[in-house]
């Protein structure tokens, strides 16, 4: 019985594939003859493929930045806790401070406080992210910057590497300033 139920049913399924195969060829037919349709579904694939290809980009350096001339000793502390959040999360990023006058080219994040909002946007190129806190809230903000980069999404950040710990760090000073 089993057996001869067989051929019927791939005698079924062959219709079903024929009758789909010419719906879809009738369909994409009907498609291609509206020319704002096809750009339509052109735009959609393009921007489709192009956010798949699109990779977050790699954070290597945040700076905490101040005016020139004027570093209240509660920002200082800041930096101080970016510096020590990152450690902690073993990412390779490096945490710095800078005046907005004088912001390292490789500015990944700005942090700034909110008064130093606009001064910030006219101080670093267009798409840098900035993150605007103010020092008694810069624990949390702080917590959900490391959460987002090892997240991955919108930005990312290097592990450090286990074996690269123990290993010697040379490093330059200039006076009693670590060159970078």
């Amino acid at each position: 019985m089993l057996n001869g139920d067989k051929p019927e049913q791939e005698a079924t399924r062959a219709e079903r594939s024929a009758e789909s195969s010419a719906s879809r060829e009738a369909l994409e037919a009907k498609v291609s003859e509206t020319p704002e349709v096809d750009e339509a579904r052109k735009a959609a694939e393009t921007s489709a493929s192009s956010q798949v290809s699109q990779a977050p980009k790699v954070v290597r350096r945040v700076v905490c930045s101040y005016k020139l001339g004027w570093l209240p000793g509660d920002w200082l502390q800041t930096w101080r806790r970016l510096d020590r959040v990152v450690a902690r999360a073993e990412l390779k990023v490096k945490a710095t401070r800078a005046p907005l006058e004088d912001l390292p080219k490789d500015t990944d994040i700005l942090v700034v406080p909110p008064e130093l909002r606009e001064a910030a946007r006219e101080a670093v190129p267009p798409g840098t992210p900035i993150l605007v806190t103010p020092a008694s809230a810069a624990a949390g903000a702080f917590a959900e910057l490391v959460s987002r980069l090892e997240a991955g999404t919108e930005f990312t950040a290097e592990k450090i590497d286990p074996a690269d710990k123990d290993k010697p760090k040379i490093v330059s000073y200039r006076g009693h300033t670590l060159i970078d």
